[in-house]
């Protein structure tokens, strides 16, 4: 029996990715990273990853590629684009697809998938970059059973718990559907501390005490995890952080209307989000700020 590491390819290490191939590492499995910027896999690197300089390079070493890109037009760019995966690999490669995308854009590219004899499972993941470089994500799956249960080990070196949701494009309805639940107490919490604040109680203790009321939710449970993450986020400084996180409702509330329910709380948290962050970015900014950080993104 060969003792030799399995190889897997990740594509993506950002805020989730990179902690995400930390947990891989650990585990003992073999990671070819790839990302359009070198210097973001630098902590990867460190780690004892390896970096793929070429989509070409990366699908000659896996057939099993993680996938942690932003949204669905980068998603479908590495997909469809001249020189992206979908001509690049082998047949019989695995495409496990953790970004945050529309269903319909897991079933669309999936109709590529098959003509083209490659499997797909969409996994999105849920617990945030803390608990991924934990390897203690919880990943919701869609695709068949048969592929999610021969990367067993894949998963279990990221997660807690993975579910099978059912048919593809099941991990990305199931993936809004708890962004909906976790923004929606976001905005609802960070509108408790303004009339918190005003009455002059101060915020840890109030969120503190909540955990052991009727007001618990995960959101009390790690106040100012979110205002860190504002703050630490490679996005952080730009516009694109915003769209980071409100698409997520956005998406929501397109996958509504396709299936005719109404949704106004998450149609109008999505509206105010933007200006909620805003607002906790300033509020935080004396204990998360990075002066160093800021400073090299203005230069």
């Amino acid at each position: 029996m060969s003792d030799k590491k399995r190889t897997v390819g990740f594509v993506g290490v950002g805020n989730i990715g990179t902690p995400m191939v930390l947990s891989l590492l650990r585990a003992g499995i073999d990671v070819l990273v790839r990302d359009l910027r070198k210097d973001q896999a630098a902590e990867c690197l460190a780690a004892g990853a390896r970096f793929a300089e070429s989509n070409e390079a990366l699908v000659a070493e896996c057939d099993v590629i993680g996938i942690a890109v932003v949204n669905d037009k980068q998603l479908t760019g590495l997909f469809r684009a001249e020189g992206g995966l979908l001509n690049l690999a082998r047949p019989g490669t695995t495409l496990i697809v953790h970004s945050t995308v529309l269903p319909a854009t897991i079933k669309d590219l999936g109709k590529d998938v098959d003509a083209k004899g490659l499997k797909m499972i969409d996994a999105q993941v849920s617990g945030g970059d803390l608990r991924a470089r934990e390897g203690d994500l919880a990943i919701m799956a869609g695709g068949d059973a048969a592929d999610i249960e021969a990367n067993r080990d894949y998963f279990d070196a990221l997660s807690r718990r993975t579910e099978h949701m059912g048919p593809r494009g099941s991990g990305a309805g199931t993936k809004i559907a708890i962004q909906m639940m976790t923004f929606g107490n976001w905005m609802a919490a960070i509108e408790c501390m303004r009339l918190a604040r005003a009455l002059g109680l101060e915020e840890k203790r109030l969120a503190d005490f909540a955990n052991d009321t009727t007001g618990y939710s995960w959101v009390s449970q790690v106040w100012g995890n979110y205002d860190r993450l504002l703050h630490t986020h490679p996005l952080a400084g730009t516009d694109d952080l915003f769209r980071m996180f409100d698409k997520d409702l956005f998406n929501a509330v397109l996958v509504a209307r396709e299936n005719g329910v109404s949704l106004p709380i998450t149609s109008l948290s999505s509206q105010v989000m933007e200006q909620a962050m805003r607002e906790r970015i300033e509020l935080s900014a004396d204990r998360y700020a990075q002066p160093s950080l800021a400073q090299a993104k203005s230069a």
